[in-house]
């Protein structure tokens, strides 16, 4: 049987776009600048990307994504302000497949609106109950996959010197976000957005 050529095969199905609720970073924060620094092969956040996860749903759909999103509408939330601690490299230990920053002041209530937000959003969603303690941070750098054991003596070295931005930050909005259409220009966009206090 003659072996199957590559033009014969149709073209690969695209992935389904991950969803997920999050608190956006405010615009114009300067976070980002704190990643300058790190070694080039890693790939920048867009500024306006950055986010603290609320609830990954994963690739559930726009139908189960928007019954997340209505699953928290009811709660309120004051705005919270925060300051970065130190860098973390998140994922498996031998090759993580981000780093982040975690959060100093602003961390418990952080920690205790993820407590209370994730469960109905991921249930209203299908999606199973996050079984870790919820851990605010922040993504600045992503890895290629192949380039997570290969860098991860090289990060640890530069997260052990690099400093954490020193500007505090206001949490005041949750959004759910999508992939954006294109990719190259930036990671996400935001479906809807309003107030953490309504």
């Amino acid at each position: 049987m003659p072996a199957c050529r590559p033009e014969a095969q149709g073209p690969a199905t695209p992935p389904a776009a991950n969803w997920f609720l999050a608190l956006p970073l405010p615009a114009g924060c300067g976070w980002e600048r704190a990643a300058a620094s790190a070694p080039p092969e890693l790939r920048r956040f867009d500024p306006l990307d950055l986010h603290l996860t609320v609830a990954f749903l994963g690739p559930c759909g726009e139908a189960a994504a928007l019954a997340a999103w209505g699953a928290v509408a009811p709660l309120r939330q004051g705005a919270i302000q925060a300051t970065a601690g130190g860098w973390r490299a998140m994922g498996p230990a031998a090759a993580p497949s981000a780093y982040a920053l975690g959060l100093d002041r602003g961390a418990p209530e952080l920690a205790g609106l993820l407590a209370v937000w994730g469960p109905p959003a991921l249930a209203a969603a299908g999606r199973p109950a996050e079984r870790r303690a919820p851990l605010p941070h922040v993504t600045l750098l992503r890895p290629r996959r192949r380039d997570g054991q290969r860098l991860r003596e090289p990060m640890a070295r530069w997260m052990a010197v690099a400093p954490p931005p020193s500007a505090p930050v206001i949490f005041s909005e949750i959004a759910l976000y999508t992939w954006n259409p294109d990719r190259r220009e930036r990671l996400f966009r935001i479906q809807a957005r309003r107030l953490l206090a309504g």
